[in-house]
């Protein structure tokens, strides 16, 4: 799926910092759940983002982001 949306930078930015702040809560709330005691810490985060979509999507829209911040950047 492709989603096409225009942004002003300082809500990008804005944007940016609150999937970072959910992502990190999202990690903190899951990472000792008793269904990944035995899940090697390297591999924890994968796993979560596994079985949490919601938190893979945060993850992938991160990356985005950064890339679109960055381009913007190098014009300026």
């Amino acid at each position: 799926m492709h989603v096409h949306i225009e942004l002003t930078q300082p809500i990008a930015e804005a944007w940016l910092q609150r999937l970072r702040s959910e992502l990190r809560e999202g990690f903190q709330q899951h990472w000792y759940d008793d269904r990944y005691r035995d899940v090697p810490a390297g591999l924890r985060s994968a796993r979560i983002l596994q079985d949490y979509p919601a938190l893979a999507g945060h993850k992938q829209t991160i990356g985005v982001l950064q890339l679109a911040l960055s381009q913007v950047e190098k014009r300026a």
